[in-house]
Order: structure tokens, then C-alpha cells, then sequence
């Protein structure tokens, strides 16, 4: 596996837990303003222990950013660490502030009533209303800092979308999951998201998607982004090559080789430049040479001289 394989994999994955960390803030933040945040809502949210969804985002944007030197990267990616890594440190104080209030500020209070009047139990009782003041002080600065930090971060995702346009995973996690952009941009902004990126807009990114998948082999996948960036606008002549193309090597792993041929009939008139046709020409020959094979070998006589013929058109793109 490439190294930028590996490390796309990552930014992704950084991406998609800084998304959806996003959005169970909000559900936190919500239930704050309603006073109905409980230590229970968050702590298997975030925690020190390595079993919690913030803390594996902190450790996997530590690994790929801050163990690899800040000039391995760009501004944009060791800044967004160093938010990671403190919106991490602020879930771990609000759920111990959290924690303060909830467990042991009834005990204060109690203890408040039977206080006695011996010198230190005055000063306990000073002590812990310090601690309980601090405590309040804490949740309503923590949750300020994090909502901050969650928003700007989110700002900052953006430039980091524009940075990886060329991330297959990226591309196709973002064009899979318009409904989480929507939630965490809002509908007008997260429908805008694609035209921030590409100059072609969201057509251009399934393009891309598609020519990721079709360079692996997925035939399938790589046809449906083709058929949805077809949809959008004006197909120009390479994307109806992509498309029947991809199209045709589905039909033919399918054994559909009258639908191979007919799709790839399109491909005889399309006007496109000879260094981006030339490796899918080959190609297509091949595959028309392998379909000849078959069909003789089941007596299909027919349709192995009209594979033949479409071998013979599709050599002559390659002069």
C-alpha cells in the first residue's frame, strides 16, 4: 500500500471523528442550556483510558501530525492537532467539573446543614463552596472554550477539504454523507461545501470519485458517481467516455456482452484527447479480444464477428 494511501485513510478518518465529535457536542451543548447535562451523557465521550470516541481522534490526529514533525505537514493540518488535542483537554475538565457538581455537591450541601463548630469544619465548609463555585465557573468556561474551538475547527475543516481534494476517501466519504454536512454546516452551507472545494462543483467531485473507483477496478461504483455527475449538468465528451466505459467492463463481468458492445459502440465518435484515451483503448481491445474468445467457445459466431469489429474501430483510436 502507498504511503499517500495510508495517509489519506488517516485524514479521513481525523476528519470524520472531528464531524461527528461536532455533532455530539451540540447534543451536549443542548442539553445544557436546558440544565439536563449529566456526567452519564459524557463519560464515555471522552476519557483518559483509551475507550472513548474523543480520545482515539486526539490519538490518531497526534499520529499522523505531531509524531511526524510539523514540517512534514502543512499549517492548516499541525493547527488542527493542536485544536484536536485541546478540545480534548476541555472534555476531560468539563466531565470532572461535571462530575464535582453532580456527585459531590449534594454531599456539600448536606454536610452544609450538620456542620459542627469546631475550626475546620468551618473551614470545610469554605473550602467546598470554593470548590463547587469553581466547579460552576469550569462547566460554563469549558463548554464556552469547546463550543469555540468545535466552530472554528469546523471553519478550518474546510481549507483542509480544498488542501485533499486529490483524497479519493475524502471525496467519496464527503459526497456519501451530504446529510452530516448539512447537519453540521446547515443546509445552504453544506450543499455550498463542493463548490468551496472544486471549480466544478459537486459534478466535478463525482467525477473524481468515479475515476478513484474505476482506477481500482470497481466497475460498479465507478458507473453510479459517473451516472450522478452525468445528472448534474452538460455531460462534456471525457465523462461520457468514463461513463459508457465503465458502464461496459460492469456488463462484461456481468457475461452482458451484447450490452458491452452496445454501450462501447458510443465510444467509436466521442472527441477526446488521445492521452486520456489511449490506456482505455487498449484496454477495451483486450477485453473485445477476450469477449471474440468466449463467445467462439460457445458457438456464438454471430456475436463474436461483431466483437471483432468493435475490436477492429476500437484499434484505430489508438493512431
Amino acid at each position: 500500500m502507498r504511503k499517500n494511501t495510508i495517509r489519506d485513510r488517516n485524514i479521513l478518518e481525523i476528519v470524520r471523528g472531528l464531524l461527528y465529535s461536532r455533532l455530539t457536542f451540540e447534543e451536549f451543548f443542548s442539553k445544557y442550556r436546558r440544565g439536563r447535562l449529566r456526567f452519564s451523557d459524557i463519560v464515555n465521550w471522552a476519557d483518559d483510558r483509551g475507550q472513548s470516541p474523543l480520545y482515539t481522534l486526539k490519538e490518531q490526529s497526534h499520529f499522523l501530525f505531531r509524531n511526524k514533525g510539523k514540517e512534514t505537514f502543512g499549517k492548516n493540518e499541525w493547527l488542527l492537532d493542536l485544536v484536536i488535542g485541546s478540545i480534548f483537554h476541555e472534555a476531560i475538565k468539563l466531565r470532572e467539573n461535571i462530575y464535582q457538581l453532580e456527585i459531590y455537591r449534594p454531599k456539600y450541601i448536606k454536610y452544609k446543614r450538620h456542620i459542627g463548630k469546631l475550626p475546620y469544619e468551618r473551614n470545610y465548609s469554605q473550602q467546598f463552596e470554593r470548590i463547587i463555585s469553581k466547579a460552576e465557573q469550569g462547566v460554563l468556561l469549558g463548554i464556552s472554550e469547546m463550543r469555540s474551538l468545535f466552530h472554528d475547527a469546523m471553519e478550518q475543516l474546510i481549507d483542509l477539504f480544498k488542501e485533499n481534494g486529490r483524497n479519493p476517501y475524502l471525496v467519496r466519504f464527503l459526497l456519501d454523507h451530504h446529510s452530516l454536512l448539512h447537519k453540521v454546516y446547515g443546509h445552504k452551507r453544506g450543499k455550498d461545501i463542493f463548490e468551496l472545494i472544486f471549480k466544478g462543483g459537486i459534478q466535478e467531485a463525482y467525477v473524481r470519485a468515479g475515476r478513484s473507483y474505476l482506477s481500482s477496478g470497481h466497475y460498479d461504483l465507478s458507473s453510479r458517481y459517473f451516472s450522478k455527475a452525468w445528472k448534474l449538468g452538460p455531460p462534456h465528451s471525457e465523462l461520457r467516455f468514463l461513463l459508457y466505459f465503465s458502464l461496459g467492463m460492469d456488463a462484461y463481468y456481468k457475461n452482458a456482452y451484447l450490452r458491452t458492445m452496445s454501450l462501447w459502440r458510443n465510444l467509436i465518435p466521442l472527441r477526446v484527447k488521445n492521452n486520456f484515451k489511449k490506456p482505455y483503448a487498449r484496454q477495451l481491445e483486450e477485453v473485445c479480444h477476450k469477449m471474440v474468445s468466449e463467445l467462439k467457445e460457445e458457438g456464438k459466431f454471430h456475436l463474436a464477428e461483431k466483437a471483432q469489429n468493435l475490436a477492429d474501430q476500437i484499434k484505430k483510436m489508438l493512431i
